[in-house]
Parts: structure tokens; C-alpha cells; sequence
């Protein structure tokens, strides 16, 4: 019997996303390191930097299209800062990543061996990704102070305090770190819950296996709930409690609108 159509339309899919994925990067680095060579020695750091995050929002945009992600957002996006964000978010999917990056730009806290992976990690290093292995005390305290040099240039940096992705939707303890990092530097946290349909979490696989399950879908729906950003002070601990509530709500928040989507009209 032949098996179903489906399932080879599956299995093609996700090769040609990649390929697709790959291709797209490889242009948008080419094109990165092309604007640079001509605006060498004429603009100012700051304004170098505005250009490059017009370039990374637009490498983002273009994965979450080429792999068909839909996103739904719940709430109002908030203006541009006008200082230091953290923008703090649950952690499901690997996805999670150029959706923040999409909406929010700045740069991000990831795993640590993302840096040497081909083609990726160079384009992680473009974007001033802050490279953290979880297991290790050094690399943690390097991170924080990594994180803190970034806020204090004013910049976002988007975060996923539970430490690894998971399932479901509770949301797990916060560690602290990027509290602590973003101690009396009047940072704006910017709380966001992300809802996925169930089993394309990043769970027990390998990430090709999820990149691949991922890619193989035909579309995604994935909900994101953002809430109003919060100026709190205080201990690291504290602040971290206190976002933690808010994103919980926001995910439970992102979950009704993804099923309401969902449901047959």
C-alpha cells in the first residue's frame, strides 16, 4: 500500500525550508558585511548599530515566513524604548527566538555552543548575542556582565529566565541573573507569554530533530500575549517574582487566544 501522500510532503518540506533558511542567512550576512565595507569610517557607532538591527529584523521576519510561522499578538506592542528593555519572555520552541528578536530587536541571551554552530553562529555573533552555558558559575557570571554592559548602552536584550525550554504551560522559576544584571539601571521590563499548539515544544529531541519537526509543519500558529512594560525596583529576586506572575498570566492569556483560533468557525 502506498503510504500517505502526506507524510512525503512532510518529509520534503522540511530539507527544502532548511536549505531555504541557509540561503537566506548566507544573503543576509553577505549583505551586512557589504554595508559595511561601504559606510566604513562614515557613520557613527550608534547609527552603525540602528542599521545592523534594520538588517537582523529583517533576517528574523524572513525565517519565521520561510517556515510559516502565524502569529497572533495579544495586546498592544509597545512604543520604541527610550532607555534599557529586558524583554522577558516563557521558552517553548527554538522559534522563540526570532519571534522576540522579530517584534522587540535588540539581542539575546542563548545556550552557549549556539556560537560555534556554521553559519549561525556567526550570525549570532553579529547580532551581539550573549552566549551562556547554564551548567557553568563562570560563563553565568559572565553573562550577567555581558547583559549589564548592554542595558547600560541602552540597549534590549530579550531573555528566557527559566534556564531551557518545555512543555505545557507553566511557566518554571526564573532564575535570577538577568534581575540581578539589570539592578538600578531604570530598566523597563517588558513581560510576553508565547502559546504554541501542543507537541511543537522542544522537549526531549535533538535540536535538528525539532528544527526539523519544526520546518516539516505546513503551517504554525503561535500566540503572543505582551503586556504593559513595568519600571520596578528592588531586590533582584523580587523583580524576578514579580515578572514571573506577570508572564504566567500573559502565556494563560496567549493559550485562550490560540484556542479560539483554533476552533472550526
Amino acid at each position: 500500500m502506498p503510504g500517505d501522500p502526506r507524510d512525503l510532503t512532510r518529509k520534503l518540506r522540511a530539507p527544502a525550508r532548511g536549505a531555504s533558511f541557509l540561503g537566506w542567512t548566507a544573503v543576509m550576512l553577505a549583505a551586512v558585511e557589504s554595508h559595511k565595507l561601504i559606510d566604513r569610517g562614515l557613520g557613527a557607532s550608534d547609527e552603525q548599530e540602528q542599521i545592523f538591527e534594520r538588517y537582523m529584523k529583517t533576517w528574523t521576519a524572513g525565517i519565521l515566513r520561510l517556515i510559516a510561522v502565524d502569529v497572533t499578538v495579544v495586546g498592544e506592542l509597545p512604543p520604541p524604548p527610550s532607555g534599557p528593555r529586558l524583554v522577558v519572555s516563557n521558552h517553548r520552541t527554538a522559534v522563540d527566538i526570532p519571534l522576540l528578536l522579530t517584534y522587540f530587536g535588540g539581542s539575546v541571551l542563548s545556550r552557549a555552543d549556539l556560537e560555534t554552530w556554521p553559519l549561525l553562529g556567526l550570525a549570532a555573533q553579529k547580532a551581539q548575542t550573549i552566549f551562556v552555558d547554564r551548567e557553568s558559575k563562570h560563563s553565568g557570571a559572565q553573562a550577567i556582565r555581558a547583559m549589564r554592559a548592554q542595558l547600560q548602552r541602552g540597549r534590549t536584550i530579550c531573555v528566557f529566565p527559566e534556564g531551557t525550554t518545555h512543555a505545557g504551560d507553566e511557566v518554571r522559576p526564573f532564575n535570577a541573573g538577568a534581575f540581578a544584571a539589570s539592578r538600578k539601571l531604570g530598566v523597563e521590563y517588558l513581560p510576553v507569554g508565547l502559546a504554541y499548539p501542543p507537541g511543537s515544544e522542544f522537549t526531549a529531541d535533538s535540536f535538528l530533530d525539532h528544527a526539523a519537526s519544526f520546518a516539516g509543519r505546513r503551517r504554525t500558529p503561535v500566540a503572543m500575549a505582551v503586556g504593559a512594560p513595568l519600571q520596578i525596583s528592588g531586590r533582584a529576586a523580587a523583580v524576578r517574582d514579580q515578572v514571573h506572575a506577570e508572564v504566567q498570566r500573559l502565556v494563560d492569556q496567549a493559550r485562550a487566544a490560540l484556542d479560539r483560533s483554533q476552533r472550526p468557525a
